[in-house]
């Protein structure tokens, strides 16, 4: 991504684009090799949905993985939970 994208700065968030380390559960670093498949099979699956002020994105954290792209302008976000309710 970093190809793409370029160099990305600091960020004020708890993290940096794509450079959290993935371990197993015995602490060891996953091998590069693996983790570029991982990467390869996610990105066929991506769905980018282009934003417009006003939008809202609703996501459930335990059937999605979700993330965002570069953008432009100022990032305003707001978290809720939800307990869930048998209909």
């Amino acid at each position: 991504r970093e190809k793409r994208d370029g160099k990305l700065g600091a960020t004020t968030g708890a993290s940096k684009f794509n450079k959290t380390d993935v371990r197993y559960g015995d602490m060891a670093l996953v091998e590069k090799e693996i983790l570029d498949k991982v990467d390869e099979a996610t990105m066929k699956l991506v769905h980018r949905v282009k934003m417009q002020h006003g939008d809202v994105a609703l996501l459930d954290n335990y059937s999605c993985m979700h993330g965002r792209d570069i953008f432009d302008g100022t990032r305003m976000h707001g978290v809720s939970w939800f307990k869930s309710w048998n209909p």
